[in-house]
């Protein structure tokens, strides 16, 4: 199954909640580093899937190739 981005806002203090289609109750916060964000917490809903870190991978690449700064991410020191 393939993850859609839903939508994304900023949140403030280098931070953006965004909402995932395969995840729609649940609010992923990401947070930015040097150029490009990680994901920092998931306010999971029960309603919702378990997210697990491949999903978690896959959100990061979504919202960094929305920011069009997809290849710092991928090109990154430190790898999971």
């Amino acid at each position: 199954m393939e993850m859609k981005l839903i939508r994304w806002t900023y949140s403030g203090r280098g931070r953006i909640r965004a909402y995932f289609d395969v995840f729609p109750f649940s609010t992923v916060v990401l947070r930015r580093i040097r150029n490009f964000y990680f994901v920092e917490y998931v306010l999971w809903e029960k309603a919702d899937p378990i997210v697990h870190s491949n999903d978690l991978e896959v959100m990061e690449k979504l919202i960094n190739d929305e920011l069009k700064v997809l290849d710092e991410y991928l090109t990154r020191k430190t790898k999971r």
